[in-house]
């Protein structure tokens, strides 16, 4: 073989090696390291939280909603972002809805206070002097202005007054202001249709005017 062609060839082979081991020592990009949470991730988390802390100071707070918002930092501080802004956003879910079933509670119990307010009979009361009688007390007005009435404090008070005939001095008895027009009715016809009395005993009269009456 000639040497220039040699050379040639030698030459040639010297290029391809060079062009080999360049490539060979050519440095791989390095892969991207994880710095943390992302803003967007923070805010999402921050979010969940004041919304849970909102949620506890009514006292309405749930677990389930602070173990979300720990999941969350976790995948943000491994760099699933994705998967953070999902359990940020869900925690936040929960907190909110946390906070509304409270309040609509709340707003329940208020409603059921109101109605029991509005359905208690309005009292006033009255102590028992010497001397003093069941219509007597009825007839004044601190009663009803109506001595027929008198069934009406005679039921009302059933759990001291044994005997209707017979009250004693300090007893302190309640009179229901608003009876209603049926209540009033059905006093006056058992006063005036009530018949004979015995002292120190209940009549019967009077027991069944207790229990047609009740419930009313």
């Amino acid at each position: 073989m000639k040497i220039s062609a040699y050379c040639k060839q030698l030459g040639a082979a010297v290029l391809v090696l060079g062009i080999a081991v360049g490539c060979a020592s050519t440095p791989e990009p390095e892969a991207e390291t994880c710095k943390g949470i992302s803003p967007d991730v923070q805010a999402a988390i921050d979010e969940a939280k004041s919304t849970n802390q909102d949620a506890r100071a009514m006292g309405a707070d749930w677990r389930g909603a602070r173990k979300l918002i720990n999941q969350a930092e976790a995948a943000g501080e491994d760099c699933r972002d994705d998967e953070a802004m999902r359990l940020a956003r869900e925690a936040k879910m929960m907190a909110e809805e946390s906070i509304t079933a409270y309040r609509r509670l709340q707003e329940e119990q208020q409603q059921e206070e109101m109605q029991q307010e509005e359905e208690k009979p309005m009292t006033r009361s009255y102590t028992v002097s010497r001397g003093d009688t069941l219509w007597d007390i009825s007839g004044s007005s601190v009663g009803y202005n109506d001595p027929y009435q008198w069934p009406l404090i005679y039921k009302a008070n059933q759990d001291q007054i044994k005997d209707a005939d017979l009250i004693y001095p300090g007893q302190n008895l309640t009179i229901e202001a608003e009876p209603s027009a049926k209540q009033v009715d059905m006093a006056i016809q058992h006063a005036k249709n009530r018949g004979e009395w015995e002292l120190g005993v209940a009549e019967e009269s009077d027991l069944r005017y207790l229990s047609n009456s009740s419930g009313m």
